[in-house]
């Protein structure tokens, strides 16, 4: 009984097999392939577009300009392009760029499959700085097996699981506060490890919205010797906070679809708690959020705490902010440690 039916169900495979849509589709299908192997080869033979990277390669102080590059560097991409990423030539680098850097080209949606290249910067100091900071460890080179990640002053870490890391932020608040122990005054645990923890939850829940895969996120830290100062970059490349959330004024929406009004004009909400994420887990496991972020930046332990998401920066000091002239698609957390 057995052997007839599977007799049957080869047979009609033997049939369909000598129809004629079948024999149509099954040559679509290897001609799409060949020239999908054409192309791949016409591609890997394209000459790389060199990008140079902004002399001032400092995404805090130098926000436009910085993004103005890494936006010219997706439109590459957009176009299929293959990009070398040209920073030999500049004069300043800081923590917050290489991350950026080093998270952009990790990034599916920044580089849409295509590929790129790219080496250290020509100035010896930068390129201590950038070989040491675990760079290599992220991308295919084999300069990762000779220069080492700095543990001793440097943590560099990408979360998989877009979850909330207690241990990750008790470890990068004791790596920061152990580099920092000679200080005389009271060691800020608690308010840095808030900071940390509120941080994972806003990019967590502002990455994306229903129909966007979630992002990552990011954490740098780096220890700087010569200023005896901790600097933190906490970030994901999701679609960022102003456009995650839902204004409950319909007037504000109404204007901020017609593009009468820009993010900007939203700050003072966002930093007092008034408007939520669309997000629908964001109510279920939300802390005390960004209000809780600018109320410990406060501190003056903080000696700056910056803000960067769509077209807006944003100084957590002294709650003032800037429209930027380039969108940057993400939520981006730098502040600095100092005791």
């Amino acid at each position: 009984m057995i052997n007839n039916k599977l007799y049957q169900i080869r047979a009609n495979y033997q049939g369909k097999r000598k129809t004629v849509n079948w024999l149509k589709r099954k040559k679509r299908n290897k001609e799409k392939r060949i020239e999908k192997y054409h192309d791949l080869i016409k591609f890997k033979q394209k000459p790389y577009v060199i990008k140079e990277a902004p002399i001032d390669f400092d995404f805090i102080n130098n926000t436009n300009e910085v993004l103005k590059y890494f936006n010219d560097c997706g439109d590459l991409f957009n176009k299929k392009e293959k990009v070398e990423f040209d920073i030999s030539k500049i004069k300043k680098l800081t923590p917050d760029a290489i991350s950026l850097l080093v998270a952009s080209v990790n990034s599916k949606k920044f580089i849409k499959g295509g590929l790129y290249k790219g080496g250290a910067p020509e100035d010896p100091k930068l390129k201590d700085l950038f070989i040491k900071s675990g760079f290599y460890d992220f991308v295919n080179s084999r300069k990762k097996l000779l220069n080492p990640l700095d543990k001793d002053h440097v943590i560099l870490h990408k979360e998989r699981d877009y979850k909330v890391r207690p241990r990750i932020a008790k470890n990068a608040c004791l790596h920061s506060l152990k580099f920092l122990k000679n200080a005389s005054s009271p060691k800020p645990f608690e308010e840095l490890y808030e900071i940390m923890i509120e941080a994972m939850q806003n990019t967590n829940n502002h990455a994306s919205l229903k129909n966007i895969e979630k992002t990552k996120w990011w954490m740098y830290v780096y220890n700087d010797k010569e200023n005896k100062v901790s600097k933190f970059c906490f970030f994901d490349l999701g679609v960022g906070i102003f456009e995650s959330l839902v204004y409950q004024n319909y007037i504000k929406n109404l204007f901020l679809e017609l593009n009468l009004i820009s993010n900007s004009a939203f700050v003072k909400d966002l930093l007092n708690g008034r408007i939520q994420s669309r997000v629908d887990i964001d109510n279920s496991i939300r802390g005390k959020g960004i209000p809780q972020i600018v109320n410990n930046a406060q501190l003056d332990c903080f000696k700056k705490f910056i803000l960067i998401s769509n077209e807006v920066k944003i100084d957590l000091k002294n709650k003032t902010h800037v429209s930027l002239d380039y969108k940057f698609g993400g939520t981006f957390f730098y502040w600095e440690l100092k005791l």
